[in-house]
């Protein structure tokens, strides 16, 4: 398995995720460019695994490989995370490909619970006295709240991270779920992709349709 970048001539348009021979060695590779500038999305399915149906070539899966810091690792934990890379690598046998990308820092969950937790202070807020102790104390509580909540949202907005993505290929969804369990099932559970939100998904595509441009 391997990838090889190669300049397309400007009409030589390939389906997204199909395999080229290499005419020196006849040997399979994927296509990296065109499958950035020529990325041919028809529709994210609207169901639990939102496969991403393709124009010219089947369905395609987008899921992220959580990074590891290697620095905090010891020799034998490294040792061991690059075996069962390659054990995944090995199992899985088949035409992958995997992508780094940025995408904005995810912070939903925190605001989730700050905005759960700036309800209820409002809710007891409401039914005190303005003059009160406690109505001073919720206040203040909710000024915290709110200042939290704005960090946690500039977060989101100004602080990317670097991202590994691997796409799957198949020509149908059923092809598709099976690529998905193997995937998630190689790698002595320490090399495991996971799912992805619609929403990621979505700024992915758009990220690689549009290079230049801060998603």
């Amino acid at each position: 398995m391997a990838i090889k970048q190669t300049q397309m001539k400007p009409n030589a348009k390939r389906p997204l995720g199909r395999k080229q021979e290499n005419k020196k060695g006849n040997q399979e590779y994927f296509d990296l460019h065109s499958c950035v500038e020529l990325l041919d999305v028809k529709s994210i399915i609207d169901n639990r695994q939102a496969y991403i149906q393709l124009v010219d070539y089947g369905y395609l899966q987008l899921m992220e490989i959580p990074g590891k810091d290697l620095g905090s690792l010891s020799y034998n934990e490294i040792r061991r995370t690059i075996d069962n890379f390659e054990k995944w690598l090995t199992d899985f046998n088949t035409d992958i490909q995997i992508e780094t990308t940025t995408l904005p820092t995810n912070t939903d969950t925190q605001m989730m619970d700050l905005r759960h937790h700036l309800s209820l202070v409002r809710q007891e807020k409401a039914k005190l006295l303005p003059d009160s102790r406690r109505y001073l104390q919720l206040h203040d509580r909710e000024m915290i709240l709110i200042n939290e909540l704005q960090v946690e949202e500039s977060i989101q907005q100004e602080i990317y991270n670097t991202e590994f993505i691997l796409w799957l290929f198949a020509p149908t969804t059923s092809e598709l779920d099976d690529l998905v369990r193997k995937a998630k099932s190689y790698g002595n559970n320490d090399f495991v992709p996971q799912e992805i939100t619609r929403i990621k998904k979505e700024q992915i595509i758009k990220q690689f349709n549009n290079m230049n441009e801060k998603v």
